[in-house]
């Protein structure tokens, strides 16, 4: 049985090899994380605060790992090339 980290991982190796994450914005920098007093991290919308949800995943309790590879993968244009 895989660990909640190691699924938040899986989905997170998926959007990367396939471009970005599914019905994403498109938009640059409009997600961050927060700092839980869990210790883990919140991916929420800076504009409105509100956590980011994408399909059935509410990205919370992700670890830093996941959560900077999140921010990454969110606040990347689709197609956009380095």
């Amino acid at each position: 049985m895989k660990s909640k980290h190691e699924e938040h991982a899986l989905a997170l190796s998926v959007w990367e090899s396939e471009g970005g994450a599914p019905d994403s914005s498109g938009q640059l920098y409009q997600y961050g994380r927060r700092f839980e007093g869990d210790g883990t991290y919140t991916i929420h919308h800076v504009f409105t605060g509100e956590k980011v949800r994408i399909g059935s995943w509410t990205m919370e309790g992700l670890n830093a790992k996941n959560a900077a590879r999140a921010l990454r993968v969110l606040n990347t244009l689709q197609g956009a090339s380095d």
